[in-house]
């Protein structure tokens, strides 16, 4: 092996190193009611008004529903400790949406077995009712909701929230499941 050759595998590495040390990230999980944080080491923290989206005047951007979804949260809708006492499994990851990009929020638990989303979006009772026809109306929860493909969808008033859940009974869909996503449905509009 070169000289040449070694300086420059020297310098690959090295560079590797430093872009795992500036790209990796670290997640705060804890079990108490503290809101969970990811902040990428590093990186600047974003002012609380960046959350929420804006069009070109300045106003923060709205459905037209009465929603301003931008200005929600999931992340913070749940605690750590909720998710883990809802689930029965241990937060092993947070995943957050791009605050800054479309109407559509969303979180999501990676847990020790299984995933918890949670998504919110705004609508309306028409724009609700479009839905595919193997779904299964819901009682007791929200306005109106229904289950299709292991998800549980809720309205109320003007915001659709999609919840779904593997964390118990492998895959999404079962009762289990589904009573996870019930409670969590009914957590968040009990926050709102």
């Amino acid at each position: 092996m070169t000289a040449r050759t070694l300086r420059l595998m020297f310098a690959a590495a090295a560079a590797a190193g430093v872009f795992a040390l500036t790209g990796c990230g670290t997640i705060t999980i804890s079990t108490d009611d503290a809101t969970p944080s990811a902040t990428p080491s590093g990186a600047a923290q974003q002012p609380s008004s960046a959350a929420t989206a804006s069009g070109d005047d300045g106003q923060a951007a709205s459905d037209g529903l009465g929603t301003d979804v931008t200005t929600l949260n999931p992340c913070t809708l749940l605690t750590p400790a909720e998710v883990n006492q809802f689930t029965g499994r241990e937060i092993t990851q947070i995943d957050r949406d791009n605050a800054t990009a479309g109407t559509t929020r969303y979180c999501q638990w990676q847990l020790e077995q299984g995933v918890l989303v949670l998504s919110l979006s705004p609508t309306s009772a028409d724009d609700f009712a479009v839905r595919d026809p193997a779904a299964q109306d819901f009682d007791g929860v929200g306005d109106e909701a229904f289950t299709s493909s292991g998800h549980l969808y809720v309205r109320s008033g003007d915001l659709s929230i999609d919840v779904y859940s593997t964390s118990k009974g492998g895959d999404g869909g079962s009762a289990e499941n589904i009573a996870v996503e019930k409670t969590v449905a009914q957590r968040v509009i009990d926050q709102l």
